[in-house]
């Protein structure tokens, strides 16, 4: 191969490898997890980002989960919400107010505001968790001092709502 096709060659990788971050990256919902699955992940950036006393992200994690809704809502089956079919009705009329909540966060300015809109936004996440299965190491937390919810990964307590103030503040309500 002559130095001239290496290089064609090097720089059709670097835009194939690109190209393909920008689709998986538009496409919030993988195949194979469910929506459940795609906001969640956006969802728990946000707590690390809130429980650092940070609004690094948020924003933009915000509009991935509200993008992520919307997408999912004139095609919803209960299978790809990640829930029985009949839990499904009850998870239709959830995701508007994910999606809400979701915009909410998006357009938060302080940290108070962002923690207001993500304590509306975990209230509902953990409705759905009630009726998604397959979560055995996700807790539903309690912050007692702010009187709201979040979803947090099994592990030491991690409050968004207090960050550094209170970090550690809070009480497993459900696994």
């Amino acid at each position: 191969m002559t130095r001239k096709y290496g290089i064609r060659a090097v720089a059709c990788a670097i835009v194939m490898t690109f190209a393909t971050g920008i689709v998986l990256a538009r496409t919030p919902i993988n195949r194979a997890g469910t929506v459940f699955d795609a906001v969640l992940t956006h969802y728990e950036a946000i707590h690390k980002a809130l429980a650092s006393d940070s609004l690094a992200g948020v924003a933009e994690q915000a509009r991935v989960i509200r993008d992520t809704v919307d997408e999912a809502a004139p095609a919803f089956t209960p299978d790809r919400a990640g829930v029985a079919a009949a839990q499904g009705a009850r998870i239709r009329a959830l995701l508007p107010k994910v999606e809400g909540a979701a915009a909410r966060l998006a357009t938060a300015t302080t940290l108070e505001q962002a923690r207001d809109a993500f304590g509306e936004l975990s209230g509902l996440m953990a409705g759905w968790l009630e009726r998604v299965s397959g979560h055995d190491k996700l807790n539903v937390v309690y912050c007692p001092m702010v009187k709201k919810p979040w979803l947090q990964q099994a592990g030491q307590i991690a409050n968004p709502y207090l960050g550094s103030k209170m970090l550690r503040c809070g009480t497993i309500v459900s696994r």
